[in-house]
């Protein structure tokens, strides 16, 4: 951004102006040289997107630093951050159970499938050339098989599936207790920084005095509570589908498609769904230092419903 009194241009101003105009260009022409043009802009979204909520919440707790405790807010807001920003990590870059195969290998399953006759679209992808795992996927934003496919996630830019499907579950959760502190940060701030209350004064009063008070803290707790509400709503939906239904995101809507859900109006049977404890379990892989035993499934090589399972399906609501 060129400052106000640059309006007659300087040469040393320009000159400036042209050596960052030139480092930027070097700096895009060398990334787009390792990563395509697509990649490098999601690259850009998701970096300006962690950079400018860390610097947000940061400010807000940098303001607050010396009236509020260390051991019970800042220790425990260093935690969450850690957290956050470990399962977005995972979330963005493990393997989200992406279906391999050599050329030897999809050879031999085209000719397998075509004398058996069961060269089916629904089982079989003709892009990655590959028999699709039950429960898989084609995205065609990835361009690739995924093992387990619950949704293509373009925040953490990836896909989630059977590699990386509890991580993405941890970032909501670490997410939404990082607003939560967001919005207890602006309560605080507001609490020690205008003189206004709730109790003495009213909502209307209070409301138009915490705006004027500090109109961009103000901003960020509005901003809070729409986030808030969503990612809310997200993490629901999706603990919802894992612990009462027992299936995934790209299940529930597609449900029709796949020959093992029975579907009605108003419900849907999965052979997937074991009981809500159980689906939890299975899930979020809980061992309880070895009290509790998991069902462990490599979604990328099962290609039918008949695995070691405990048994048990029934209709759950839509």
């Amino acid at each position: 951004m060129i400052p106000p009194d640059l309006g007659e241009s300087s040469p040393s101003h320009l000159s400036v102006l042209h050596l960052n105009y030139c480092d930027s260009r070097s700096f895009i022409h060398v990334a787009a040289s390792f990563i395509s043009l697509s990649k490098l802009n999601l690259f850009l979204d998701v970096i300006g997107v962690i950079v400018k909520t860390r610097v947000e919440f940061q400010a807000i707790f940098l303001n607050l630093a010396a009236h509020l405790p260390f051991a019970t807010v800042h220790v425990p807001f260093l935690i969450n951050t850690i957290a956050l920003f470990y399962n977005f990590g995972k979330s963005w870059k493990s393997d989200p159970g992406i279906i391999k195969a050599s050329e030897e290998q999809k050879k031999k399953t085209i000719v397998e499938l075509a004398e058996t006759g069961t060269l089916d679209l629904s089982i079989f992808c003709s892009t990655c050339l590959i028999r699709k795992p039950i429960r898989s996927k084609h995205c065609a934003v990835c361009n690739r098989c995924i093992a387990k496919f619950d949704h293509h996630c373009p925040w953490v830019g990836n896909c989630v599936g059977s590699g990386n499907h509890r991580y993405f579950m941890g970032y909501l959760f670490f997410l939404l207790c990082m607003i939560c502190w967001m919005i207890y940060g602006c309560i605080s701030y507001w609490r020690l920084h205008c003189a206004t209350s709730y109790a003495k004064d009213g909502f209307w009063i209070y409301l138009t005095q915490i705006a004027s008070c500090s109109p961009w803290m103000f901003w960020m707790f509005l901003n809070s509570i729409f986030h808030f509400m969503w990612v809310a709503v997200l993490i629901m939906c999706q603990l919802y589908q894992i612990a009462a239904l027992g299936i995934t995101t790209n299940e529930r809507m597609n449900a029709r498609r796949y020959k093992h859900f029975k579907v009605t109006a108003t419900s849907i049977e999965s052979p997937f769904n074991h009981g809500c404890i159980r689906n939890l379990i299975d899930f979020f892989e809980i061992r309880c230092c070895g009290l509790i035993r998991p069902v462990p499934v490599d979604w990328t090589t099962q290609y039918t419903i008949d695995y070691d399972q405990t048994s048990g399906s029934g209709y759950q609501l839509v």
